[in-house]
């Protein structure tokens, strides 16, 4: 075998591997977005995802380490386009209105996305737990703490504290999802679609917007 080949290989190989355990992330988002608890084994991840599940060890060291690689997939997104918003240069109000509208959107995409953060936070390991406090809740923190000092300049937003600005947003933006269990009852139909979704954005953007108003 000549140098070009095996390198051929091994990017192939690469390939595969990266595939496999892309593949384990999008199995592990899909089942936990049908559950209402992040009780999910091992052995249905790999199924779903058509994996032997020996590659969870491999790849991710335990289900804490799968479960954290999904978050931390799901923050680089999340957190990219949230930093992207807070150097805009509009309005306060106005990055308050997007910000809401994008996290409820997120939440609809990935609805377990908050229930994950509140295990890992709770019951995962000391590094776990700090992981996720950095990527998710500091990151968000801190842009609620720039928002909030932009609309008090502007005179269009009292002054709040930024961590309980994210217990109301985060709260208001999951819950929906994470109770979807109460739809029929609440709001007469079999679960959410996107125009209900969308209704609900604007009713959580227009109390908070008023609500935050000097």
């Amino acid at each position: 075998m000549d140098g070009e080949s095996g390198l051929t290989i091994k990017a192939a190989r690469r390939e595969e591997r990266s595939a496999s355990a892309e593949a384990l992330l999008n199995a592990t988002a899909q089942l936990l977005s049908e559950a209402t608890t992040i009780d999910v084994s091992l052995n249905e991840i790999s199924q779903r995802a058509s994996v032997n599940s020996a590659m969870i060890k491999y790849y991710f060291g335990n289900k804490e380490g799968l479960l954290l690689a999904l978050l931390e997939r799901d923050a680089e997104t999340a957190m990219t386009a949230l930093k992207a918003l807070s150097e805009m240069e509009i309005p306060a109000q106005k990055k308050l209105k997007i910000h809401i509208n994008g996290i409820i959107n997120a939440y609809y995409r990935s609805p377990y996305i908050n229930r994950l953060i509140h295990y890992m936070v709770e019951s995962g390991s000391p590094a776990a737990s700090k992981r996720v406090a950095q990527i998710f809740i500091e990151p968000m923190i801190d842009v609620y703490r720039d928002i909030v000092a932009q609309g008090v300049r502007e005179g269009v937003l009292k002054e709040v504290d930024p961590g309980l600005l994210y217990y109301c947003l985060v709260g208001a933006a999951d819950h929906i999802f994470h109770a979807g269990y109460s739809v029929p009852s609440t709001l007469g139909v079999d679960r959410l679609d996107d125009g209900i979704k969308q209704k609900y954005a604007e009713l959580v953007c227009d109390i908070y917007l008023r609500g935050l108003a000097p």
